[in-house]
């Protein structure tokens, strides 16, 4: 009888419990103290996407007033899988790897660590990112997951299609991962649950065998593509929210990327 008595008093205090954990969350959230980042290339007849990709299209557009002088508007779209700021699941290159519908979203809500790599970059489409240029800036995040996005200096090009892709007769040139940087990641820091870039691979533009790709896939992490850096972010200290399109079989989706970060004081009034 006691136990059954015990019963419901525990439901209750569970209850309680997460009520008041949530109410928390949300004092934390929208205390003030934080605000909320798009990292995300709108979709449009602008939107870069691999040179092989379906191009972002509108294929219907109706917008009129009704009889009753009610506003109607409906859009039916279409588009690669890979395009404008999107992810890849790890079946993208790997046959035994997740759908991005399979991705937990465990692995979608983590901390957010930038790699702010832009100074080294300077602008150079042939700069591929070695080990050597992050041993002061990579950490394990305490063995917590995370998320690390490299960022390249890149978004400044994004309305120039050319100059973004590094466009020629000889293909495509722009900065990039190496696979040594990708290996130390995959068996380093297994907390790492995937990876970001500002350019519109994870790999080298003029890299046609995709290692980076392949290597993270095997791992079963995630890459997102075309981030992008329209302000400053802090380098650690953010939340990332990424929610992508949730295509059941896809090898890639639209993303939705936004940082959570805590607000800087100016240093400077």
């Amino acid at each position: 009888m006691a136990y059954q008595a015990l019963v419901p008093v525990c439901l209750l205090f569970c209850f309680i419990t997460l009520t008041f954990a949530n109410n928390n969350l949300n004092n934390v959230l929208f205390n003030g103290d934080y605000e909320f980042i798009d990292l995300t290339y709108p979709f449009d007849n602008k939107t870069i996407y691999w040179p092989n990709a379906k191009d972002f299209e509108f294929t219907k557009k109706v917008e009129y007033f009704q009889q009753d002088g009610s506003w109607y508007a409906a859009n039916d779209f279409a588009a690669g899988e890979h395009g404008g700021t999107h992810i890849d699941a790890p079946y993208h290159f790997s046959a035994s790897g997740q759908y991005v519908g399979q991705i937990p979203l465990d692995k979608l809500i983590v901390p957010l660590i930038i790699a702010d790599l832009s100074s080294k970059v300077n602008d150079d489409p042939n700069f591929v990112l070695y080990k050597h240029h992050l041993d002061y800036i990579l950490n394990d995040n305490l063995g917590k997951p995370c998320l690390i996005v490299f960022k390249f200096g890149w978004s400044k090009f994004a309305m120039n299609k050319k100059k973004y892709l590094g466009l020629s007769n000889d293909g495509l040139n722009f900065p990039g991962i190496s696979a040594e940087v990708a290996e130390w990641i995959t068996t380093s820091y297994k907390n790492i649950v995937g990876i970001g870039v500002d350019v519109a691979s994870a790999d080298p533009g003029s890299n046609r065998d995709f290692p980076v790709h392949k290597i993270m896939s095997r791992a079963g992490l995630y890459i997102i593509e075309n981030v992008y850096f329209e302000r400053q972010i802090p380098e650690y200290g953010c939340t990332a929210f990424v929610m992508p399109m949730k295509i059941a079989l896809g090898t890639g989706a639209p993303l939705r990327l936004v940082a959570i970060c805590p607000k800087q004081s100016p240093e400077h009034f």
